[in-house]
């Protein structure tokens, strides 16, 4: 399901409505934002946006904006506190144990095969609708696999569009029952293709010094 935006918030939706006649696929949004923010020293979800509010807020608002039902799964209570004010959201949180992004991903992937589900990082805070959006109308294109952004150089594994059903949820869930949470031996196990999108937006911070080099 993706609602309407009007041009006033920047987002170019030429073309999407025939891509949606032709993909009958629900699609929800899915923000994963439970990570230790070890290397950072603090939870990088918290961090101050330089455009107002906090990298988590900044971004569920642009999500927003797509019109999206979206959930966002966290281990941490203040991020519900945050978010409590915002109408459509809603906060999963997360159970332990707590074992990467990987098996959150297998805790949310709706179990309907007309569902997909666009799911991106709580540390991409230059990413904006428009480019969402982007990512949205390439998956569109060929919704029977998933579409991954790269920034030109590499894949960015944790913001994508993925459909459900066979073979996404059986490889996840074969994997997840291995022992194996890497993201990208998942990905590599099931049809993909990578979406070019503004490296600019796609940045993202692991450490302090990252955070610096952001920033200016």
């Amino acid at each position: 399901m993706v609602a309407v935006v009007t041009a006033g918030n920047g987002i170019c939706l030429s073309g999407i409505n025939d891509c949606r006649r032709r993909c009958a696929l629900m699609l929800c949004a899915c923000l994963f934002s439970g990570g230790e923010s070890r290397r950072m020293g603090q939870d990088k979800a918290l961090l101050p946006h330089p455009s107002g509010g906090l990298w988590l807020t900044a971004l569920v608002d642009q999500v927003r904006l797509l019109g999206l039902p979206l959930q966002v799964v966290s281990r941490h209570p203040a991020h519900a506190d945050q978010l409590a004010d915002r109408p459509g959201v809603t906060v999963v949180q997360e159970p332990p144990p707590w074992q990467g992004p990987l098996q959150a991903l297998g805790r949310v992937l709706p179990g309907t095969p007309a569902e997909a589900l666009l799911v991106l990082p709580v540390d991409m805070p230059r990413l904006s609708a428009a480019v969402l959006q982007q990512l949205i109308n390439a998956w569109y294109e060929k919704p029977d696999q998933i579409a991954v952004a790269q920034d030109g150089k590499r894949l960015q594994p944790l913001l994508a569009v993925i459909p459900t059903g066979e073979p996404f949820q059986t490889r996840l869930a074969e994997q997840l029952a291995r022992g194996e949470r890497r993201w990208m031996a998942w990905l590599a196990s099931v049809p993909h293709r990578p979406v070019v999108l503004p490296s600019q937006a796609l940045l993202n911070a692991n450490c302090p010094e990252d955070l610096a080099a952001l920033m200016a």
